[in-house]
């Protein structure tokens, strides 16, 4: 009738959320093979509802955690940022890739995965969520760069240099241009002119800064013209000697009457103020950039040349003679220069100067002035020689100096008495016009090395008129003007009407077979096998 033995068992059924956390060492917010855990990281369980904390987990060293034992309903997981590493953040990469199981499913702000709702009663993801991962990431802070001044032009004005400081500063240091030197402030040099620099702070190959500074162009910042001859004296009555300057980079030089303002007078290297010397007179040179880019800029002050005027009712007869150790030299060489000057007629001559201009194509040896009389300065390639007295009848000075060769080619300089207090009779201080008594210039060759199918450009002064070359003492002209290209070995020589040396052939053009020529039948890459019988 009562059969009280049939019992009933009941199964409540939960479910879990879990899964693992980990550090993204390329921040891309996904799982990649070989990034490592993270243990010791606390995560909760809150209810999605009221926030409230329902349990509490540690990642172990698996950099795994488990919430288990869970009613169906809506849960959230939070990372507790203050358990993290030192230095660790949650990535900001968040559900990323496609792949819910390997992505990163934490906010970076809250520290909240998303809403996962758990179906106990459920199969597979619905019931146990094993897909909430976190990604922790180290934060890369930029570094800021900071010029401590403004960059620097260097002579040649062809290349700038910066000095910087770098802070929270990341790791390693970097320029895509120039030289780095120093260490917090570092120092770049050797900047191309006109070209902008990348600084990089690296830390790894995803973490780093570029700052790029804006190249400064040195030709929009001309340097103040050097004149050959600042003073020059002139007699009452005569015509104004020749002003002559240089200047580096892209420029001209400008002329003008007064120091500032006015009115360009003349424009280029040389200028030769019209009428005749009737008082001391000054005039003025600025730089101006020839730049296409900068037509404006001009240097920030004027060079003064001063004319002084000089009753020449005595006159001297100065003559200047100028040699050179060698004709022929290689690269390296020392090579020393002389200059003489002496007096031809009866009367003193005093205040004399010589100005001598070395070629930009050597080097000065420094401390090698050896004057017999006054003093000699260098300042760029322009040197000063101050004299002084030289007595009447045949007084005669001397001054040396030496110079290195640094490269192939002709090399050429002049020197001329550019003052007197007397006038000269059969010459003018300073007009720098050749043929005079008191001017003369010479050269020195280095050999040029020719490789095969090579061809060499050529080049003498554009002051030169009327140029032909001549190869090997031959009377035919294989070639004409101021720059021309050669392809073969030999002497070459040269004439010009209006000059008599070097354009009587006292300085060749050397081309020698090159040494240290590549054979094109040996240059060409080839792979040798030995295959074994």
């Amino acid at each position: 009738k009562d059969n009280p033995t049939v019992d009933a068992g009941l199964y409540s059924p939960k479910g879990s959320i879990g899964d693992y956390v980990w550090k993204d060492q390329n921040n891309n917010g996904v799982q990649d093979s070989g990034e490592p855990v993270v243990a010791g990281v606390i995560v909760q369980l809150l209810n999605s509802t009221t926030s409230a904390v329902l349990a509490t987990d540690t990642t172990d060293a698996q950099g795994l955690y488990l919430f288990s034992n869970l009613d169906s309903g809506t849960y959230q997981v939070k990372i507790v940022t203050t358990s993290l590493p030192v230095g660790c953040v949650i990535s900001s990469k968040q559900d990323l890739g496609g792949d819910d199981t390997k992505d990163s499913d934490f906010s970076p702000t809250t520290g909240l995965s998303q809403v996962v709702t758990i179906n106990a009663l459920g199969t597979g993801i619905a019931k146990d969520n094993m897909t909430v991962d976190g990604a922790l990431v180290f934060p890369c802070v930029k570094s800021s760069v900071t010029l401590t001044s403004a960059p620097v032009c260097s002579a040649d004005v062809q290349t700038y240099s910066i000095t910087f400081s770098i802070t929270n500063k990341l790791g390693i240091v970097k320029v895509n241009k120039g030289t780095l030197s120093g260490n917090n402030p570092y120092t770049v040099t050797g900047i191309p002119s006109g070209q902008n620099v990348i600084i990089t702070d690296s830390l790894s190959a995803i973490c780093k800064s570029d700052t790029t500074i804006t190249g400064v162009n040195c030709n929009c910042n001309p340097a103040l013209p050097q004149l050959l001859t600042p003073s020059l004296t002139a007699c009452i009555g005569d015509t104004f000697p020749t002003l002559k300057a240089t200047v580096v980079g892209l420029a001209t030089v400008e002329w003008f009457s007064q120091q500032t303002g006015g009115t360009v007078l003349s424009t280029g290297l040389n200028y030769k103020p019209s009428g005749t010397v009737t008082a001391n007179t000054v005039f003025y040179a600025q730089a101006r950039s020839t730049d296409p880019t900068c037509p404006t800029a001009v240097s920030t002050s004027r060079a003064p040349a001063t004319i002084n005027a000089q009753n020449c009712i005595d006159t001297v007869d100065l003559a200047l003679k100028k040699s050179i150790s060698t004709k022929i030299a290689q690269v390296g060489d020392v090579l020393t220069y002389t200059l003489k000057v002496w007096n031809e007629s009866s009367k003193n001559a005093t205040g004399v100067e010589v100005a001598d201009s070395i070629a930009t194509t050597v080097q000065f040896v420094s401390g090698s002035f050896v004057a017999s009389r006054g003093s000699a300065t260098i300042s760029g390639n322009a040197i000063k020689w101050t004299i002084g007295n030289i007595a009447a009848n045949g007084d005669t000075v001397t001054l040396r100096y030496q110079v290195r060769a640094t490269q192939e080619g002709l090399h050429f300089n002049t020197a001329e008495i550019s003052k007197t207090n007397e006038k000269d009779k059969d010459s003018t201080p300073g007009n720098g016009k050749g043929g005079e008594d008191d001017i003369d210039q010479q050269c020195f060759t280095v050999p040029f090395d020719l490789c095969p199918n090579q061809k060499l450009e050529v080049g003498v002064p554009a002051t030169l008129t009327n140029v032909q070359w001549f190869k090997n003492g031959g009377t035919t002209a294989v070639a004409t003007g101021n720059t021309v290209l050669f392809s073969e070995v030999g002497v070459y020589t040269f004439t010009a009407t209006n000059q008599t040396c070097p354009a009587n052939g006292c300085c060749p053009v050397i081309i020698e077979a090159g040494t240290n020529c590549c054979p094109v039948d040996i240059c060409v890459p080839f792979t040798v096998k030995k295959k074994r019988k």
